[in-house]
């Protein structure tokens, strides 16, 4: 280590010589030479020895930043697959911090620090069963090939996710029976994210038609709403009146709509694709690349 001259008004100087020459005795251990010894040591300390740990102190502040992120997302997370299980059975309503504090074993200020109010979880919720609900309905399906084939898998993946629900129920019926009459932010979101799912059953309709695979006259609205009626009687007659034979009734009901607006080119394809789907190991044609199976939908 480089040692550094000390500046001289550092140093303690002794006082000046009193009578006939005799000045200041400078004992090795005196508070004199103490201060001179500690003033030296310390100007020999080189500066750059204390700004090189500098960096190495702030860039762990990124990192504990990062954890602390992360560890806040999963919190949030978890919280989030809590208050979904509770809505699921008890509805939105039945959502509160308290009731959510005691599921996560967390502190009710915990819980409020994720979510902020009632309203806000609640609509967090929502978001939260939309994203599954996509996941598992809407992108399982459209590796299907476009048009009858695609719009029976979105059909029948809806029924699957209906008899999950069975004996949990679903956030989009049981919300719109909470919210049909009360207007709000909540009420908006259900609202928003049941609509985006009618526009993704619509334009599968449409693609569809432009396939050839329904006939050109058929109402896409029309199918859009039986499709949506089936699924409704579905859920009351299998999670309300616990009716065994529901099930096959929607699969039914799904059949008399093909016969009703499908062109022969359709039930054809139809064909195929059931025989594909029986077949265990046979890829779909559009399954080879999902990102671009999404970008087509």
């Amino acid at each position: 280590m480089k040692r550094l001259r000390p500046r001289m008004a550092w140093i303690f100087r002794p006082a000046p010589l009193k009578k006939q020459g005799e000045g200041l005795r400078r004992d090795p251990g005196s508070l004199q030479n103490r201060t001179t010894v500690r003033f030296i040591i310390w100007a020999t300390v080189s500066p750059t020895s204390v700004t090189r740990q500098k960096p190495a102190a702030a860039s762990t502040v990124p990192r504990r930043g990062a954890r602390s992120l992360q560890k806040g997302q999963q919190t949030r997370a978890a919280i989030l697959d809590a208050a979904l299980g509770l809505a699921s059975h008890m509805g939105l309503e039945g959502l509160s911090i308290g009731a959510l504090a005691d599921v996560t074993k967390m502190s009710k200020s915990g819980v409020f620090a994720h979510f902020g109010s009632r309203e806000e979880l609640q609509i967090a919720v929502v978001r939260e069963y939309h994203a599954k609900f996509e996941e598992e309905v809407f992108f399982t399906a459209i590796r299907e090939p476009r048009g009858l084939p695609r719009l029976r898998a979105l059909f029948e993946r809806w029924v699957h996710r209906v008899s999950i629900e069975v004996d949990s129920g679903c956030i989009y019926i049981s919300g719109a029976v909470e919210f049909d009459d009360r207007p709000g932010p909540v009420r908006d979101a259900l609202v928003s994210m049941v609509k985006d799912w009618h526009d993704a059953l619509r334009k599968a309709i449409l693609l569809a038609q432009a396939e050839g695979h329904l006939a050109p006259d058929a109402d896409a609205d029309q199918i859009l709403f039986e499709m949506h009626g089936l699924i409704l009687s579905l859920h009351h007659d299998a999670r309300f009146l616990r009716s065994p034979g529901a099930l096959a009734r929607a699969s039914v009901g799904l059949a008399r709509i093909v016969d009703s607006f499908a062109t022969p080119a359709g039930r054809a394809a139809d064909v195929l694709a059931r025989q594909r789907t029986a077949a265990p190991g046979t890829p779909s044609p559009d399954s080879a690349d999902a990102p671009a199976a999404r970008r087509r939908a």
